[in-house]
C-alpha cells in the first residue's frame, strides 16, 4: 500500500487557494452550519449554570453546539453574544488590553497607534522569538476574560468529553482586511497541552484551516468564522496546524453590530467595520 510522502505539503495549497479565492466564493466553499450541515453533529445542551450578564451573552437555552466531524475533538459554538455583548468584547479590545508594553509595538500604554495594533498579550506573556512562556513574565488576566472562557468551557464540557481549564493567558489579535495568519500549531503551553484552547471572533469574517499535527497528513478543512462565533481545540485537534488564510468583509456585519449603535459605541464601529478581532486563551501550567 502507497503512503503519503512525509515530504508532501498538503496544508500550503489549500491556504495559497482561499487567499486567491473571491470573497463569495469563500463564503460558499468554507464549513458552515448553513452550507455545509452534514460536516457537523449537533450537541444538545443541557446544563444550566447563572451567567453574569456583563458577559453579554444570549441565554445558554438558544446556544447551538456543534462538533465538527472533520477535526478530532474540534468544537464551534456558533454566536452565543448579543449585539450589546459584542460591542462590548470589542471596545475592551481597542481601548482597555492594547494600553500596555506587550504589543506588537512595545508599548502602547497611550493606545495612539491603534490602527498599527496587530497583536497585545494578557496574563502569561508569549516570548514571540523564543516560542516560550516565562514564569516571571505575567500580569494579571482580566477578570472578565477569566470568566467567560470558564463559562463557555463549563458549558461544553458538560455535554463533551472536553475537559475543564484554568485561563491563563490571552492573545489578541488585530486582522486587517489583507491580513493572514501563516500555518503553526500551539504547542508552548508545557504539560498543559491536553487543555482546550478557546479562541472567540469579532468583526468581519475568517476562512479558519485546520489540518493534521503533520503539514502532510491530511488536506486541511476550511471554516468559515463569523462574528461572535467560537471555536475550542482539544483532544487530536489541539495540536493540529492551523491558519487564517482569508478576511473577508462580512455583508452582514453592518445589520449585527451597526444597529441601534448610540455615540459611543460608533467608535467601535470606526474601527471594526473593516477588522476582525480574534481573542484566544489558554492554559500554560498545569
Amino acid at each position: 500500500m502507497s503512503t503519503i510522502s512525509e515530504d508532501i505539503d498538503l496544508f500550503t495549497p489549500l491556504f495559497k487557494y482561499f487567499r486567491r479565492l473571491p470573497d463569495i466564493n469563500c463564503f460558499k466553499e468554507a464549513y458552515s452550519i448553513g452550507t455545509h450541515p452534514t460536516l457537523f453533529e449537533h450537541c444538545p445542551i443541557t446544563v444550566t449554570i447563572d451567567v453574569d450578564p456583563s458577559l453579554g451573552l444570549q441565554p445558554i437555552t438558544t446556544w447551538s453546539l456543534y462538533s465538527c466531524k472533520f477535526s478530532d475533538g474540534l468544537y464551534f459554538l456558533s454566536n452565543p453574544f448579543t449585539s450589546v455583548g459584542q460591542r462590548q468584547w470589542i471596545d475592551r479590545c481597542i481601548t482597555i488590553y492594547p494600553r500596555q508594553d506587550k504589543t506588537n509595538l512595545g508599548d502602547n500604554s497611550n493606545n495612539q497607534h491603534l490602527a498599527r495594533i496587530r497583536w497585545a498579550t494578557l496574563g502569561y506573556h508569549y516570548d514571540w522569538t523564543n516560542k516560550i512562556y516565562k514564569q516571571d513574565d505575567h500580569t494579571k488576566l482580566p477578570n472578565e476574560l477569566v470568566q467567560l472562557s470558564e463559562t463557555i468551557v463549563k458549558v461544553i464540557s458538560s455535554n463533551t468529553n472536553c475537559p475543564m481549564m484554568q485561563p491563563e493567558a490571552a492573545i489578541v489579535n488585530y486582522y486587517h482586511i489583507n491580513s493572514t495568519l501563516c500555518a503553526h500549531t500551539d504547542h508552548s503551553e508545557y504539560d498543559a497541552l491536553t487543555k482546550p484552547l478557546i479562541s472567540f471572533s469579532f468583526g468581519n469574517s475568517a476562512v479558519f484551516l485546520i489540518g493534521g499535527q503533520t503539514k502532510s497528513e491530511c488536506k486541511p478543512s476550511p471554516i468559515l468564522l463569523r462574528t461572535g462565533d467560537i471555536i475550542l481545540m482539544t483532544g487530536a485537534s489541539r495540536l493540529c496546524f492551523h491558519a487564517i488564510p482569508r478576511i473577508l468583509s462580512d455583508p452582514l456585519l453592518n445589520d449585527i453590530l451597526y444597529t441601534n449603535m448610540d455615540d459611543n459605541d460608533k467608535v467601535c464601529w470606526s474601527y471594526i467595520h473593516d477588522k476582525r478581532i480574534n481573542i484566544n486563551l489558554r492554559q500554560v501550567y498545569t
